[in-house]
């Protein structure tokens, strides 16, 4: 299969590519802001511990609040009891519990625990009618995502919306894969774009893909706050300046020439 076909096949199954609906002669688009979405565009880190915990318990495995808040970053420093031994406890993740999580967070009880950060909506309605074509690149399951936008009516604002799921559509963050193909399909070059999210990979994909770069460090440990800050990303916001500051940042990032 050639990359003409890949691209076809992808673009038939998320229906990923949107038309902008913002008057009859819409703005040009020149410029490309990326957003992850968990933690960056939406509030979503309490509905995944109740959701996790929903897995854990299905599959009669242990569950305590310590399990669920590091289940994914601790499988090589911590045992929980999920096997007899590390390979056995990566083994029922990948097999039962991934696999149960992505089926549960693409129902709607769990859907509806999600929110959009306070006026997130009108920071992306305003600069949805600039020439910066707005975009997703989510590491989550993209059909979740695609149904949380419809049903809060914000998916055509944006041009393209994509998810790695994991791996299985494209090479996980911080790989560069996602954005390059955000970047083919929008017609625009990374190196007018700026990517925003709250982790590390999200900075560093941005980074490796020669993007401007913006850390949302809100809702994070101190320490978290400051290893994004130890990226260099080309600015940071806090949670208490976020929505007030984000479009002036990405606008400005992206008027300056690129200089990596």
């Amino acid at each position: 299969m050639n990359s003409i076909e890949k691209n076809a096949k992808l673009k038939e199954k998320f229906n990923a590519v949107s038309v902008y609906s913002f008057g009859k002669e819409p703005v040009e688009k020149s410029r490309l802001a990326v957003f992850d979405f968990d933690e960056t565009l939406v509030k979503s880190q309490e509905m995944f511990y109740i959701l996790m915990e929903d897995a854990m318990k299905r599959l009669n495995l242990p569950h305590s609040e310590y399990i669920v808040k590091n289940v994914f970053t601790n499988w090589d420093k911590e045992y929980f009891g999920w096997g007899k031994d590390l390979e056995e406890q990566k083994q029922i993740y990948l097999k039962k519990y991934q696999p149960l999580i992505t089926k549960l967070s693409n129902e709607t009880q769990y859907i509806k625990q999600m929110y959009f950060y306070d006026n997130m909506k009108s920071v992306i309605k305003s600069l949805a009618k600039t020439d910066i074509a707005l975009a997703i690149a989510s590491s989550r399951d993209l059909t979740s995502i695609l149904t949380f936008m419809k049903m809060h009516g914000m998916r055509d604002y944006f041009s393209i919306i994509e998810a790695t799921e994991g791996g299985k559509n494209f090479d996980d963050k911080p790989n560069t894969a996602i954005v390059n193909y955000i970047a083919q399909e929008v017609g625009i070059p990374l190196d007018r774009s700026v990517m925003i999210g709250d982790s590390p990979c999200d900075i560093q994909m941005g980074k490796d893909a020669g993007m401007k770069t913006i850390a949302v460090g809100y809702n994070k440990e101190k320490s978290k706050v400051d290893f994004l800050a130890g990226m260099k990303p080309d600015a940071m916001i806090d949670k208490e300046e976020y929505i007030t500051i984000l479009p002036f940042a990405i606008t400005l990032l992206l008027s300056q020439e690129n200089s990596r």
